[in-house]
């Protein structure tokens, strides 16, 4: 009896105040398999996006995150339709944009390439690629598609598959000579395959920016665009976690540097978004 009591006067106390009831929201985050980002350790997600994601909500209130294993083609489209809350880092683009809700930034990355070892077709940028004859392998929807078209490798070269598992598959085969993706996560992948096979491309120059600096893309949560309240409050506490010390441990320990963290602590992901 005391303990019904005592919980109706609670509501009644959290109604009058318009507090929301945080301890109850739940939250479903989508990711897919790509270390150092998110990965499935001893059959439990883990990894910097995840574990970043969890702190934040936990200062919202928020302990109910069930954590969904999904293929990177069901990302927006999932969070879009409302299938869960929120979504794993991806890259802004003002495309994406116009599906989704985007967080502030949480990380700034360039690219970087995964080759056969001795680089047998001396990959070393896109460009490197453009000019010769290699293949390259891309996850179908990333940001990776446009930047090698920018770069002027032919459509017929670019070769997209629906995951990176494929990929790697891929250049072991010979079917394609270089794979491209963040340069962060390239180096968590080969630390977790210790394949012998495989090694980054080096010396490797990303895209550069007007000033001639490398180029990186800013990542972030993605989320329904009718949720912009829900957006606002993650955000409130995403900025105070975001540079602390506690944070920047964290990424260390999954192979972060300063460069791929700092500059995500100024930018906006409206700025971004135009």
């Amino acid at each position: 009896m005391f303990k019904r009591s005592l919980s109706i006067s609670a509501l009644a106390v959290s109604a009058a105040f318009n507090l929301p009831a945080m301890a109850h929201e739940e939250v479903t985050f989508a990711y897919i398999e790509e270390p150092p980002f998110a990965t499935t350790i001893n059959g439990q997600p883990a990894g910097s996006d995840v574990d970043v994601a969890r702190a934040v909500l936990a200062r919202m209130g928020i302990k109910n995150v069930e954590v969904k294993k999904v293929e990177f083609a069901e990302l927006l489209p999932g969070v879009a339709s409302g299938k869960w809350t929120m979504n794993t880092g991806l890259f802004v683009t003002p495309e994406r944009c116009r599906m989704v809700a985007y967080s502030n930034p949480i990380w700034a990355l360039v690219d970087g390439m995964i080759v056969r070892a001795g680089n047998p077709k001396r990959v070393s940028s896109y460009a490197s690629v453009a000019k010769s004859d290699a293949r390259l392998g891309v996850v179908k929807g990333t940001v990776q598609v446009a930047t090698a078209k920018a770069a002027g490798v032919p459509v017929e070269r670019i070769v997209e598959f629906g995951a990176q598992e494929e990929i790697i598959a891929a250049i072991k085969a010979g079917r394609v000579d270089a794979y491209s993706n963040s340069a962060l996560g390239q180096r968590a992948l080969l630390t977790s395959l210790k394949d012998s096979d495989l090694a980054l491309a080096q010396p490797f120059e990303p895209p550069t920016d007007s000033n001639g600096r490398a180029k990186a893309g800013f990542g972030a949560y993605s989320f329904n665009q009718a949720n912009g309240a829900f957006v606002a409050r993650f955000n409130a506490e995403l900025a105070k976690y975001l540079g602390s010390d506690e944070h920047r441990a964290l990424l260390a320990k999954y192979g972060f540097v300063a460069d791929e963290i700092t500059p995500a602590l100024t930018a906006r992901s409206d700025a971004l978004c135009k």
